[in-house]
């Protein structure tokens, strides 16, 4: 099934650059232009494939090829699922649940409810994953005096490792595989969620792998993208965040080891002016030192307008980014109107021809994968479907 929607294009700077402090070597830079080159295509219907109510893509798709030759993308629910097929255009839904949290009430487990948002693979056997790990205080007696779920949720990062090409995931360490959490005790004194959310893939540069995760503005902690780093994918505690100047933040684990110097275990956001919300994907564009970020925004135009949809934006440094663009038009989740019948969120940029098995680049054309909400009286349900739209990345004239 395919339908329209309303696509803008404009253009897409991509830099050349070298690490150097927190400022990025503009010299030879390259522009490009993202343009969407069809329509919306549907890749998974609730209504028609669900293996359960709760399957759902809820996070932006990520893909790999397995050992044996076969593309995996996972984009799903807290019960996380694959679609597995020949090549990423082919791929169909797998009802076997690759991974679940033990819904530990422990919060000190870090063991609650988790959505796999990051893979990343060198052989197609061993997987390594980034987990969006919720901590549910309400479920705690005595824990969340509040007693609701935002107002009690604390957002974290954990890690997890496959062993036989992405079909079973499990916890990457014995003792809590903890990537990144608060340094404070679990905090009551808010009224919405806290924490570090959402991991956007994992790509390569130098023999480092990088990703972003969303932290939410709490005490020491701004709100914006955390960049992180690490040499050694198997050890979820060796990530590190940027400062504003070096990656020298460690993330400390409160439940075990109190820290006294809680600022100093916090990250700088990247870029908090340009790129203010949740990254949903980093790609590295073949044949250059740029890497491309999408995410949902809402934005003031020139004229005084202002555009909802999903936006593009380049770095060559990942540290120093271009001003957004945007790729195209669309209602977003938090921002529903009841006149409108559905709304999209958690973007990611695959492309079928990617030359790294965990689809890290993109070349002159790809796909924009999106969660689209069926509204019901403009509330959200299970109805949600994964769709893409294809684009095409060209050298501007």
């Amino acid at each position: 099934m395919k339908r329209p929607l309303a696509l803008l294009a404009l253009s897409l700077l991509a830099g050349s650059a070298l690490w150097t402090g927190a400022r990025a070597e503009t010299a030879g830079r390259r522009d490009f232009t993202l343009v969407p080159s069809g329509p919306v295509e549907t890749v998974f219907d609730w209504s028609r494939d669900a293996c359960a109510k709760s399957h759902v893509p809820d996070a932006s798709a990520r893909a790999f090829r397995d050992a044996d030759g076969e593309v995996r993308v996972i984009a799903s629910h807290n019960d996380n699922r694959a679609f597995v097929g020949p090549d990423l255009d082919a791929v169909r839904p797998r009802c076997d649940v690759v991974y679940q949290g033990s819904r530990s009430a422990r919060l000190a487990d870090f063991d609650d409810l988790s959505w796999i948002g990051a893979v990343y693979t060198r052989d197609g056997r061993t997987v390594y994953a980034l987990a969006h790990t919720e901590l549910r205080g309400e479920r705690t007696p005595g824990q969340c005096p509040a007693g609701r779920y935002s107002a009690c949720l604390l957002n974290t990062v954990t890690g997890l490792v496959s062993h036989d090409g992405g079909r079973r995931f499990e916890k990457a360490t014995a003792t809590p595989p903890v990537v990144a959490t608060l340094p404070y005790a679990y905090p009551t004194d808010r009224k919405a969620r806290v924490g570090y959310a959402n991991p956007s893939n994992i790509i390569e540069r130098d023999g480092w792998y990088y990703a972003f995760i969303f932290a939410d503005g709490y005490r020491d902690q701004r709100r914006g993208n955390c960049l992180i780093r690490t040499k050694t994918l198997d050890d979820p505690g060796s990530w590190r965040a940027w400062d504003g100047k070096g990656f020298t933040v460690t993330f400390t684990d409160p439940f075990r080891a109190p820290e006294s110097d809680v600022a100093s275990h916090v990250c700088q956001p990247v870029a908090p002016n340009v790129i203010g919300r949740m990254i949903g994907s980093i790609s590295k564009v073949r044949g250059t030192d740029a890497v491309v970020a999408v995410f949902g925004d809402k934005r003031r135009t020139a004229d005084g307008r202002t555009i909802e949809g999903f936006y593009a934006s380049t770095s060559g440094d990942l540290l120093t980014w271009t001003p957004p663009t945007l790729v195209m038009e669309a209602q977003l989740l938090w921002d529903k109107d009841c006149g409108r019948p559905d709304a999209y969120f958690y973007p990611s940029l695959l492309d079928p021809q990617a030359q790294t098995r965990s689809f890290e680049d993109v070349g002159s054309k790809g796909y924009l994968y999106l969660t689209r909400y069926q509204l019901t009286g403009c509330k959200v349900t299970w109805d949600r479907d994964l769709v893409r739209v294809p684009v095409e990345v060209r050298t501007a004239p």
